[in-house]
């Protein structure tokens, strides 16, 4: 009689979902601004979901954390941000980090704490960027006798434009999150305009005063499409900032934070494979043995796609010499044994399936009673245990 053991998967069931709420969580990086002190000193989470948290005053709207992998902090490698809603009276922010840190790395983290300004210092600030564009506009704008033109191509004068706005914003944020998009088309075709403008026709746009000469009414006409330009870039500021501006109050940098120290693994193949030796389906030759080799991952599994985290090149040796199909022995150069170089995918969490090529050796009989020693290659396919032995201390 057949037995059947019972099996209830409430156990199961348990033991998935206490592990979800862990698989979700961050790692904290506390920031202690009384001691100055970041993640009390210790190293980074590595390889691993973080998060920056710590306190904040209460009229603080906007904490801001940037990760640098150099000290110099040219280009932002992670950003984060936490905001204060309006119903808010938190204590203390909390960014999750996408990003992950490698370990065995140093990293810069700059923080920054971001005030609400008033209207009026929203003013002062739109202001201080009209000066500083009409002064551009004015130095790079040039009249002659019958047409304005621009000293710099168009485009080259709206980069600097932009650069001149984002760095007057340096210091400032808004709620959206969003920095300044650059100046419009209708910016960009306005000026291409002033570089393209005839003074003759300001006799059809402008009404000339009695006692104006020509020239002058020349002039006045191009100072009024300069001004209209003008007005344009200011209305183009003035919308950025309609948004709730903030500016820095204080910053906090970290220089050269390490991370983790993550164990490094020797990745050992134990398999079985056939190597190809002749013949189709019907008829097919083919050895057959064990092999050893060591393996190499493509990509790094906390941060390259799947398919490269469990893809990996494998170099080994079978473990036995084979035979053809006409039952002459097949071993290999160098070591007396098949070599092979393999391409290997991840199955399961230990099972690897390996294609690749062998380098094969096989003594030949000759019709003198002699023997000739061939090298050549076959295709092989195997599947494979794959064991990490440690080489270092873990986290």
């Amino acid at each position: 009689m057949r037995q059947f053991s019972t099996f209830s998967p409430i156990p199961l069931f348990i033991l998935i979902i206490s592990m979800l709420p862990a698989a979700a969580q961050y790692a904290p990086v506390v920031h202690d601004p009384t001691r100055g002190l970041l993640h009390e000193g210790q190293a980074l989470p590595a390889e691993e979901k973080w998060s920056v948290t710590g306190p904040v005053a209460p009229n603080i709207g906007l904490v801001e954390v940037r990760v640098y992998e150099d000290a110099a902090m040219k280009h932002a490698f992670a950003t984060g941000r936490w905001e204060r809603s309006t119903w808010s009276s938190a204590v203390n922010y909390n960014i999750p980090m996408e990003r992950l840190l490698r370990g065995n790395a140093q990293y810069t983290i700059d923080i920054g704490f971001y005030e609400a300004i008033s209207d009026d210092d929203v003013e002062a600030v739109a202001a201080r960027l009209e000066a500083y564009l009409h002064a551009y506009l004015d130095e790079h704008v040039e009249f002659s006798s019958n047409r304005t033109r621009t000293q710099k191509p168009v485009r080259q004068m709206l980069q600097e434009m932009d650069l001149i706005v984002e760095k007057g914003l340096g210091e400032y944020r808004n709620r959206l999150g969003k920095p300044f998009p650059g100046f419009s088309q209708l910016v960009e075709d306005q000026l291409s305009g002033l570089n393209d403008t005839r003074l003759s026709a300001a006799r059809f746009n402008i009404k000339r005063k009695k006692d104006e000469t020509e020239r002058d009414s020349r002039i006045t006409y191009a100072r009024q499409r300069l001004t209209s330009m003008k007005d344009l870039v200011d209305s183009e500021v003035r919308m950025h900032l309609a948004r709730e501006t903030m500016v820095l109050r204080e910053r906090v940098v970290f220089a050269d934070q390490a991370t983790e120290r993550t164990m490094n693994t020797l990745a050992v193949n134990l398999g079985y494979g056939g190597i190809y030796n002749s013949g189709s389906t019907d008829d097919l030759s083919y050895g057959q043995a064990a092999y050893a080799g060591l393996s190499f991952p493509l990509g790094n599994r906390a941060f390259a796609s799947r398919f490269m985290s469990n893809s990996s090149l494998s170099a080994g040796v079978f473990l036995q010499n084979t035979v053809d199909e006409n039952d002459l022995e097949v071993t290999g150069p160098l070591v007396g044994r098949p070599l092979y170089l393999a391409y290997g995918y991840r199955l399961f969490r230990m099972v690897r399936l390996n294609a690749g090529y062998t380098l094969l050796q096989k003594e030949s009989p000759q019709p003198d009673g002699g023997t000739r020693s061939t090298i050549y290659g076959s295709p092989f396919i195997g599947v494979s245990l794959e064991l990490n032995l440690w080489l270092g201390f873990g986290k």
